[in-house]
């Protein structure tokens, strides 16, 4: 019986946990929500030159949480002072931006782990709104992302709690298999980082998806799922859906 075959046979309820950044999107959430605040006037050019080059280096040597802090700081701080629903608003415009940059394998994980009615969340250190426009947009149960503190309806520049990231992931999943009354070791977790072992060893089934050296030796060695991919296959999907809407 193959892993997918496996998965589908098992019974309810399920939870599978997506990390997001090089996991399910080839390239970094917050580059793509730069570029959205930056065509609004939110953040400058020389802003977004920043963004790109941290993200340069994100996709060439892996998550750094020095790197991802300074990024996100920036960030919430360009956002500051901008209405809750002009966020939700620009996160429409990203989710459209990342959407051909999905891989459509990973895509297709999620896909079969919500035709077997799993339950399938989201969870990212990208901004929390952010984290659950792109589960809306996949049909996703939910988003869990790094929660921003709204006051009169205005974001502050502050985060209500820790980034989700790193163990504060395996705690927020925890949590929820607690609430939701899943058994963990029947639940699954995919990550491209050993920033995210703590989730990762936090349920039955870990998949290592594009992983860091780090992580790809960890699940060789514990015996994990290894699901290395291309963009080549980002840009055949992206080919199959213009000659799909060619001939419509």
């Amino acid at each position: 019986m193959t892993d997918d075959a496996a998965m589908l046979s098992r019974p309810l309820p399920v939870a599978a946990f997506f990390d997001i950044d090089k996991t399910l999107v080839n390239g970094a959430s917050l580059l793509f929500l730069a570029r959205a605040a930056r065509s609004l006037g939110i953040v400058s050019l020389r802003d977004l030159v920043r963004f790109g080059l941290k993200a340069m280096s994100f996709r060439r040597h892996g998550e750094r949480l020095s790197t991802l802090d300074e990024v996100r700081d920036r960030g919430m701080q360009l956002l500051a002072g901008h209405p809750a629903e002009r966020l939700h608003a620009v996160a429409e415009t990203v989710v459209g931006t990342m959407q051909p940059r999905i891989w459509p394998e990973t895509r297709a994980l999620l896909q079969a782990h919500l035709d077997a009615g799993h339950e399938v969340y989201l969870i990212s250190a990208t901004p929390d709104f952010l984290a659950q426009e792109l589960a809306r947009s996949l049909g996703a149960t939910a988003g869990i992302g790094s929660g921003l503190e709204i006051v009169d309806g205005v974001f502050t520049g502050r985060f209500t709690s820790g980034t989700m990231h790193g163990p504060e992931k395996a705690r927020a999943a925890a949590a929820l298999m607690r609430d939701r009354g899943f058994d963990a070791t029947d639940c699954y977790a995919y990550s491209d980082s050993s920033n995210d072992l703590p989730l990762l060893s936090a349920v039955g089934t870990p998949v290592a998806v594009n992983p860091d050296a780090a992580l790809e030796r960890h699940a060789r060695s514990e015996g994990w799922r290894v699901l290395t991919l291309e963009p080549a296959s980002i840009r055949a999907e992206r080919r199959r859906v213009r000659a799909a809407s060619r001939s419509a």
